[in-house]
């Protein structure tokens, strides 16, 4: 099967990219630079150009079954969230136009959206922190939601807490009103988003993924 990954050369991207790989995925990707694909760059199909570019997300998703993005605003510098808007709408255009269903999307846990959901203190304390020095990551973020719910694609918004490294635990806790902790591991959340390539559990649904309690 062969699955297009965009943001394959940030941090849970390298992750999802290599475990794809070793899944027996065919891979396409888009990227700036090739060359931050290191040892993976003879393994994968790339087209070199950018998110914010509709002819290079349509050239990525051509011949694909399923799409994987974890693209989003930097940490530093997040940028207009138009921008996040609108690459969005092209990728939901583009996977239009060539019939492809599925996509899994990475989201936030602390942009607001869902019903009911339950705002513990641990989550509006890192929505707070994320307001102070992230505010247009954040309503980037909520835009491609809103994107999202008004296409007619199999889509899933897997929203993590924060994502760090160290041991995997091998599973999560995936719920759309409750978030167990506020961070999970970076391998327990690729190995999330892959199972849901076949998984109908959570189409057109936005989880909230963090480590298992």
């Amino acid at each position: 099967m062969k699955i297009a990954i965009l943001g394959s050369t940030g941090f849970l991207g390298k992750v999802l990219l290599e475990k794809a790989l070793d899944a027996g995925y065919q891979v396409r990707t888009l990227v700036r630079n090739p060359d931050k694909l290191g040892e993976f760059k003879d393994r994968v199909e790339f087209i070199q150009g950018n998110v914010f570019q509709a002819n290079d997300i349509e050239e990525t998703v051509l011949g694909t079954e399923a799409v994987l993005s974890t693209v989003g605003p930097p940490q530093r510098n997040p940028g207009d969230p138009a921008k996040y808007e609108q690459a969005m709408k092209d990728l939901v255009a583009a996977m239009d136009n060539h019939k492809i269903k599925r996509l899994i999307h990475v989201g936030g846990s602390v942009h607001r959206g869902g019903e009911d959901e339950n705002w513990t203190v641990g989550r509006r304390l890192l929505r707070l922190m994320l307001v102070l020095v992230w505010k247009p990551g954040l309503v980037a973020k909520q835009l491609e939601w809103e994107v999202l719910k008004g296409s007619n694609l199999d889509w899933t918004l897997v929203r993590p807490p924060h994502i760090v490294k160290g041991k995997p635990a091998g599973k999560v806790s995936a719920d759309e009103k409750n978030l167990s902790k506020t961070n999970v591991n970076v391998e327990d959340l690729a190995d999330f988003m892959l199972a849901q390539i076949d998984s109908k559990e959570w189409l057109r649904r936005a989880p909230l993924v963090g480590a298992a309690r």
